[in-house]
């Protein structure tokens, strides 16, 4: 497993709860408690009805990243993902073989994953032989997270197939498993492919337009209006992500105000920060987001020193940088740059 770097965002991408109840039960069939995990994660863990509730991406990471320490187990992602099943993923996996077709059933899971998982964002590309379907990260999901959903994923497509010819035929994972490359190979379809830049799976096109024995057509439209309800249901961060991107464009700049933000979207800085307000953010946490991933990666790109990226970032001061980046990531950026460089470092030992 790649080494995680904090901070874990995005405090704005709220995750189903149900998550976080698998990972307690993965726990458990390891033998492992609950109780053992950071005394403000274990809430999220209980086992009472936590369908309506959510938990933000950061602190879904941190759970993720607190139970794979306590698993001690670098499959401990895809080990949940293959033993759990909630009740979202049984609504999605019937509408998938309610489906007419192969295919159907494919652009269903597709369309509809937003509801098993705000983390992660499914999309497919085809040529002559195969349907290659990536799972493209949304905000910063712990690798874990990714994992499970593919996991998760898997037990759809196996229900798809018609027993002779296999659906799918390579699952990329971005994990270094080689170790554990027999245990990825008894949870996951096909030939696994480890290492790779982007989570895919490659499934045969030739398959895609066979008929599906388990078609429902009746149930299929019932399970869709459902479905569209429950997306209809999660907040749109879409528009978020393109301030984020304004936001980028004019740091870059050293010239970034409210007002320049809201220009290319017509609104006023007003108007803005209540289209703002409907996806559970602000102004100033983006700002402050672009702020930490910009100087997280410049960092770690090492070609400035830190004087020159607090001027970069618009900070007035080395000091005001080092005090922002340690409330981002609990160290100081050259702790950070140690850790990011696989160096030791006294004040990294303190602040973790």
């Amino acid at each position: 497993m790649n080494q995680i770097l904090h901070p874990l965002p995005c405090q704005r991408l709220q995750e189903r709860a149900f998550w976080a109840q698998g990972i307690a039960q993965a726990l458990e069939k390891i033998g492992k408690s609950v109780k053992d995990l950071p005394a403000d994660l274990r809430h999220h863990c209980v086992s009472t009805d936590l369908s309506l509730a959510q938990i933000s991406q950061t602190e879904m990471n941190r759970l993720w990243d607190a139970a794979s320490k306590l698993a001690s187990d670098d499959c401990f992602g895809l080990a949940m993902g293959h033993s759990y099943c909630s009740n979202t993923l049984k609504v999605l996996g019937l509408a998938a073989v309610s489906s007419e077709t192969v295919g159907a059933a494919l652009q269903r899971v597709l369309r509809y994953m937003p509801v098993f998982s705000t983390q992660v964002q499914l999309y497919s590309v085809e040529d002559e032989q195969y349907v290659t379907v990536y799972f493209e990260p949304r905000g910063t999901p712990h690798p874990f997270q990714m994992e499970a959903v593919v996991a998760q994923c898997s037990k759809i497509w196996e229900a798809l197939e018609n027993g002779q010819t296999p659906l799918v035929l390579e699952t990329r994972l971005i994990g270094e498993h080689e170790k554990t490359r027999e245990t990825c190979e008894s949870i996951l379809p096909g030939r696994v492919r480890l290492g790779v830049k982007r989570i895919a799976v490659r499934m045969n096109r030739q398959l895609m337009k066979n008929p599906l024995p388990s078609a429902d057509a009746f149930l299929r439209k019932r399970l869709d209006a459902s479905l569209e309800d429950m997306l209809g249901d999660l907040p749109n961060v879409e528009f978020a992500e393109q301030v984020k991107q304004r936001i980028r464009a004019l740091v870059s700049e050293r010239e970034v105000s409210e007002e320049l933000v809201a220009t290319p979207f017509n609104m006023s800085p007003r108007h803005l920060r209540r289209k703002l307000s409907e996806t559970h953010t602000t102004y100033e946490k983006l700002l402050d987001e672009v702020r930490m991933e910009l100087a997280m990666r410049l960092i770690q790109e090492g070609r400035l020193n830190l004087g020159r990226i607090a001027f970069e970032l618009g900070f007035l001061d080395p000091s005001s940088f080092t005090r922002a980046f340690r409330r981002w990531t609990g160290m100081s950026p050259t702790a950070f740059k140690d850790k990011a460089s696989g160096k030791s470092s006294p004040a990294l030992a303190v602040a973790t």
